[in-house]
């Protein structure tokens, strides 16, 4: 396998100081992280004065760019022109251009939304419904197994979606015991009240020891009194 090669500098650093090359020197070393200038400071020891002249100069020869941290709007970080800043400073992967994409979001969850009703089984697994924005036909609507679960969560906020756990029968009974799993609450996005599923007061998911539940165990859905309560009403 080939090594991959560092990115190269767009613009040439001859004819800056010495403190503008051990600036830009630990700019690059930072790559997507880029600097601070407090970094600047402890890491070169040169006066404040003269690291702003110099990351000024380097701005101005287009070296360096300036990029805000999403996490904490109040520090600036320089990165050299040829790194994109990494997901730390951007916010992840649902910001662009410094602002949190809304619309690429939104058509996320509906698609998800789309995957749920389509679904002959009422509850699925996250790993049913990463299945299908891993086999997306479109690069844009290709989602990892972590965000799969950001935009369930998101719906779950909204109350379009429900977690609850498997207790392992009747619509859970293809899936594990304890296992997190989502279903439609029957409130579509925009607005209305959520209808409350007909797993919402199951026992189990609040049970701490759902874990250990088993058919024919010590602990086990047919001996649970709070089970049977449940069934009874």
């Amino acid at each position: 396998m080939s090594k991959r090669k560092r990115p190269e500098p767009k613009s040439s650093s001859s004819g800056i100081n010495e403190d503008e090359k051990n600036i830009l020197g630990l700019i690059r070393s930072k790559q997507g992280m880029g600097a601070t200038t407090y970094e600047m400071r402890t890491a070169t020891k040169i006066q404040p004065t003269l690291i702003t002249r110099a990351v000024a100069s380097l701005k101005k020869s287009s070296l360096i760019k300036e990029v805000p941290n999403m996490n904490n709007k109040g520090i600036k970080h320089f990165l050299a022109v040829e790194f994109q800043p990494c997901k730390e400073l951007t916010g992840g992967d649902w910001y662009i251009d410094g602002a949190l994409d809304v619309s690429k979001i939104e058509g996320l969850k509906e698609i998800c939304v789309r995957i749920l009703e389509r679904l002959k089984s009422k509850v699925v697994t996250l790993d049913v419904i990463y299945s299908y924005f891993e086999k997306a036909s479109s690069d844009g609507d290709k989602l990892s197994r972590e965000q799969t679960r950001e935009i369930l969560k998101n719906l779950v906020l909204d109350n379009v979606v429900m977690e609850v756990k498997s207790n392992g029968l009747t619509d859970f009974s293809a899936t594990r015991i304890g296992e997190i799993c989502y279903k439609l609450t029957g409130k579509k996005s925009g607005g209305g009240e959520a209808r409350d599923g007909a797993f919402a007061l199951v026992p189990c998911g609040a049970c701490p020891h759902i874990g250990l539940c088993t058919p024919d165990g010590v602990i086990s859905p047919t001996t649970c009194v709070y089970f049977q309560k449940w069934l009874d009403f």
